[in-house]
């Protein structure tokens, strides 16, 4: 075999960086969905090894058990809390519209005239308010009209979208779990850094998604089924609010409080205070204190401990600060699916400093 020409590496170094860019151009709409299925097949590949030998070891079968099993377990019941709320904005779309046709211009001005009278201005300025709202009466329920419209088209739209993302990521999950262990040797191959550390960014990324995911999912199981019960007994939907406080959950901080402090003011404002201190009671002890607070840390420190050395460095995990702030920045950057990639993300960042650092270590000024 001749040796390459001199232009030959370069040319080549070109087409590849242009494959690159092309894969990545071609399945851009893709590329949140398949990363969100990445993280769920590392994170869970280690149930699928166990499950491997009972599905007389045939990838396929096993790949087909775990994406089921992912499928039921976390993606049909954020599907059912979708197409709930969805069907309750629709209902609440249909009474608003109800509404709208009743009004008209008297109709109008009495319902703000209360209000105006409440407002710190001038018995002049709210005869002039009353008058215009009076002159532009049919302007302002149209307004209203297309405004409600609006905004039931963006909370159908998005949730059809997020539908069809979690389809596609259970899709790519299959074909992670049966084909993840030929696509992690094949980058190993063509990766020009040395085993040792694909295999030590491989194992960072592995064992981050595992603890992410696993600890996340642990946490909003927790506060799920503890709220569920507890709204079952004060006679509550409790199937609605325990999964709208499982993925509530997923953010940080504020997490759960985003459900059960709407729900103890509505409780309070009806007039039902025991439902509602229940409630508060619940939701800042148990869920914010005793399960956020406690709970979560004890079980990431599980995770990463039964990880061994693959657990170490997870400085991401580990450090309250990163993990607050790129999962937010992940929030904003992808939405809601951004709760798991951000912090990944910046751990994988950090895992490449590791690997410069460890690389050139004789090269680096530590004095």
């Amino acid at each position: 075999m001749r040796a390459n020409a001199p232009y030959e590496e370069g040319f080549l170094l070109i087409l590849l960086i242009l494959a690159l860019f092309g894969l990545l151009w071609l399945f851009a709409p893709f590329l949140e969905a398949l990363f969100f299925a990445m993280i769920l097949a590392t994170a869970t590949y280690g149930f699928y090894s166990k499950l491997l030998p009972h599905c007389k070891n045939s990838p396929t079968l096993a790949a087909s058990g775990m994406s089921l099993l992912v499928f039921l377990g976390v993606i049909a019941p954020v599907t059912y809390l979708l197409v709930e709320v969805s069907l309750q904005v629709g209902h609440l779309y249909g009474d608003a519209q109800s509404w709208f046709a009743q009004q008209n211009a008297e109709s109008l001005v009495q319902l703000n005239k209360s209000l105006l009278s409440h407002l710190p201005i001038g018995e002049e300025a709210q005869l002039s308010a009353l008058e215009q709202l009076r002159a532009n009466s049919e302007k302002i329920i149209a307004g209203a009209q297309k405004v409600t419209f609006f905004l039931l088209e963006g909370i159908v739209g998005s949730t059809s979208s997020f539908l069809t993302f979690l389809g596609l990521s259970v899709f790519a999950l299959f074909f992670f779990y049966r084909d993840g262990h030929r696509i992690a040797h094949h980058i190993k191959v063509l990766s020009p850094l040395e085993n040792y550390y694909d295999k030590m960014i491989m194992d960072r990324f592995a064992s981050l998604s595992t603890v992410l995911t696993l600890s996340v999912l642990g946490i909003a199981l927790m506060q799920g089924l503890s709220f569920a019960l507890v709204a079952w007994f004060l006679g509550l939907p409790g199937l609605f609010i325990g999964l709208a406080i499982a993925v509530a959950s997923f953010i940080p901080v504020v997490g759960a409080a985003l459900v059960w402090i709407p729900v103890a003011v509505l409780a309070g404002l009806q007039g039902d205070y025991w439902t509602a201190a229940i409630i508060a009671f619940w939701g800042v002890v148990v869920t914010g204190f005793v399960i956020d607070n406690i709970m979560r840390p004890v079980m990431m420190s599980a995770i990463t401990r039964s990880l061994g050395e693959k657990g170490h460095g997870l400085a991401v995990a580990n450090h309250t600060l990163l993990t607050v702030l790129s999962t937010f920045a992940g929030l904003i950057h992808f939405g809601v699916i951004g709760l798991f990639f951000g912090p990944v993300i910046a751990a994988m960042a950090i895992t490449i400093f590791d690997v410069y650092e460890h690389k050139n270590s004789n090269l680096l000024d530590r004095t």
